[in-house]
């Protein structure tokens, strides 16, 4: 049976990194491994970001990135209400993905946590990881899962990502990944030192 592994952290954690070395680490200790990228599964909701920019709810702005979308759901409780359940119902239809892959160990990167924490942060939910939508989204995980946040200081993620200076929505991220960190379900990976001690930590617990 698969373990999977379940990698978030904001942009800038050092996440990718740390990925790419578990992986080389695990596939030298004679593990098949596979990876697979979990953010964007728009169905639905895809729908949903197209009336998003109709209703002025997502805006192009210029930043350091050229021309980009932003949304401000958040205007909108409603929209915000049915956002939130069609990202839920798309998440529930690609588990198949992950379930799929037949490895040792699949590593699906930014899934679930991400996803609720990127609709905390467009949305303006500050407890979402405290509602009901932290169970449901956690119930779509396969079984055999573990779970891991990756974490670095503030400075460093900002240093590291120019978008998180400009992006409105990073003070709620980063908050709402504070409050992750204290999830029982949620082991914390401690990205500060080297990349070899982050591996370390995620094998320890596996």
């Amino acid at each position: 049976m698969s373990k999977y592994i379940i990698i978030s952290g904001i942009d800038g954690s050092g996440k990718t990194t740390v990925i790419n070395a578990l992986t080389e680490a695990l596939r030298d200790d004679g593990y098949s491994t596979r990876y697979i990228w979990m953010r964007f599964n728009h169905y639905s909701v895809k729908v949903m970001n197209a009336l998003a920019r109709l209703l002025g709810l997502s805006v192009k702005v210029h930043n350091a990135f050229g021309n980009v979308w932003e949304h401000r759901l958040y205007k909108s409780r409603l929209f915000c209400r049915i956002y939130v359940w069609c990202s839920y119902i798309d998440n529930v239809i690609a588990r198949r993905k992950a379930l799929r892959l037949d490895a040792d160990y699949v590593i699906c990167d930014r899934w679930v946590n991400d996803t609720l924490i990127d609709l905390g942060a467009e949305c303006r939910i500050d407890d979402i990881l405290d509602s009901k939508w932290y169970r449901r989204f956690q119930d779509i995980l396969p079984e055999n899962s573990v779970q891991f946040v990756v974490i670095r200081n503030r400075d460093d993620i900002v240093g590291c990502r120019v978008e998180n200076t400009t992006n409105p929505d990073f003070p709620y991220r980063f908050a709402l990944y504070e409050k992750l960190v204290h999830k029982k379900e949620v082991n914390v990976i401690d990205n500060t030192g080297t990349i070899e001690s982050s591996v370390r930590q995620i094998i320890e617990k596996l």
